[in-house]
């Protein structure tokens, strides 16, 4: 088996029979609004790439970092993508849209043949990596265990919220795998849009999401038992108008991850290849930042803070004829009852400060995320009419979006609530 590596989740497999599995595409262009890779991809290797002519590509979830509409544009639509069998249509719609409807919907944890090859996929562990549960019973990420003919073993957490009880499960009930792809990074807001946190306090947050996260990444792989270990996914840089905040990106560098895992620590850059037979890897001479630094990566991610968000060019003028009042109104009655349905009612209030292009507040509107008991917390989201518009009608998701900074946060308590956010993604028009 050969891994190459491409960008953030993307890899490009070869198994000893030929056969080729292609994950989680995303090598060219923005996602999310504001993502950009890094390192960045060369077009040479996108090229490369694209006309490889995949027998298979894994998509885990719906995240644009993931399923990326430019990056899949040049693929063929017959192309059969796997996917796992969710409790909601969201990613085989999704799919669909794009033209791609060869899809082989892989029930979970069940071991599932794919040519000579056989897979299993996994849905959420948790509703995150502090191992907390979720009552929002919306499935979402998904991982894969791949097995070659020739005995080699293969798993790619992905963006999965793997802990070691989970992992050490997996090498118990499916083996220990030859090589796993282990996430090591926060996709997530904080601290990059935390509203109330000066510098010195995201820059703290940062450090200890960074020192947690590590932490996790070596007992994951310690628990997994793998003979080579690959960080993977999460890795971005922000551009457009929250470049700056790319500083406080809680990525652990090469050399932290070194110093947990030794030797077994195979890091790649864009073009390497791992190949699972004699462990070893070999280098794209053309790879660009190998061994960067933090301020490598903050400064590369300031080459890029001209390039907008794509919402920002939606043609919203003040007399648009629409009742934002009733819209929302709509919205907050499609997210109750979308709670009641899921049985899920927390404290808190959700508070909107819809502001204009340049900043200026235009309009509040505050709505109740369940009753619940005890005391009530409050969630305030600070975003300007453009994006509330794309987030209501579906032109984006809210889940997606929170993981791109573009919107201020401020809570009191100071406390995350993970339902509250993985909730929110039904307050829109059609829910």
């Amino acid at each position: 088996m050969k891994i190459r590596y491409i960008a953030n989740a993307c890899f490009h497999i070869t198994l000893s029979t030929g056969q080729t599995l292609l994950t989680d595409p995303w090598f060219d262009g923005p996602c999310q609004q504001t993502w950009w890779n890094f390192p960045p991809v060369p077009d040479a290797l996108k090229a490369q790439i694209w006309a490889s002519r995949p027998d298979a590509i894994y998509i885990s979830h719906l995240h644009h970092d993931h399923l990326h509409p430019q990056t899949l544009a040049p693929f063929d639509r017959a192309t059969p993508v796997i996917i796992g069998k969710m409790n909601t249509p969201n990613l085989r719609a999704a799919l669909n849209v794009l033209g791609f409807t060869n899809l082989i919907e892989v029930p979970f944890e069940t071991r599932h043949a794919w040519g000579a090859a056989e897979l299993v996929l996994f849905k959420d562990f948790h509703g995150n990596t502090k191992g907390d549960e979720t009552a929002v019973e919306y499935d979402l990420d998904t991982s894969i265990y791949l097995y070659d003919p020739d005995g080699a073993r293969l798993f790619n957490a992905v963006d999965n919220t793997i802990l070691p009880a989970d992992a050490a499960r997996i090498a118990a009930e499916y083996g220990v795998p030859d090589i796993a792809m282990l996430p090591y990074a926060s996709a997530s807001l904080y601290p990059m849009a935390m509203g109330d946190y000066d510098d010195a306090k995201k820059l703290e947050a940062m450090r200890a999401i960074r020192t947690r996260t590590t932490a996790n990444f070596r007992e994951n792989f310690k628990a997994l038992g793998p003979k080579r270990v690959i960080p993977a996914g999460g890795e971005y840089v922000l551009g457009g108008p929250v470049a700056e905040l790319s500083r406080y990106l809680p990525q652990p560098l090469e050399a932290e991850l070194a110093a947990e895992v030794g030797e077994a620590l195979a890091k790649l850059h864009p073009g390497d290849e791992l190949d699972s037979e004699i462990l070893a890897i070999t280098r794209e001479k053309d790879a660009p930042f190998r061994n960067f630094t933090d301020d490598q990566r903050a400064a590369y991610a300031m080459t890029l803070a001209d390039h907008h968000p794509s919402y920002v060019t939606l043609n919203l003028p003040r007399d648009l004829p629409f009742d934002w009042t009733r819209a929302l109104k709509k919205c907050a009655a499609n997210y109750a009852a979308r709670r009641e349905k899921m049985g899920l009612s927390i404290p808190a209030d959700i508070h909107l400060d819809v502001r204009d292009g340049g900043g200026n507040p235009l309009t509040t509107f505050s709505f109740s995320a369940g009753d619940g008991e005890g005391e009530r917390a409050s969630l305030t989201y600070q975003l300007d009419r453009n994006l509330l518009f794309a987030l209501i009608t579906g032109l984006l998701s809210w889940n997606a979006i929170e993981a791109s900074a573009l919107m201020t946060i401020r809570r009191d308590p100071d406390v995350y609530l993970h339902d509250l956010h993985r909730g929110i993604v039904h307050f829109t028009l059609v829910s």
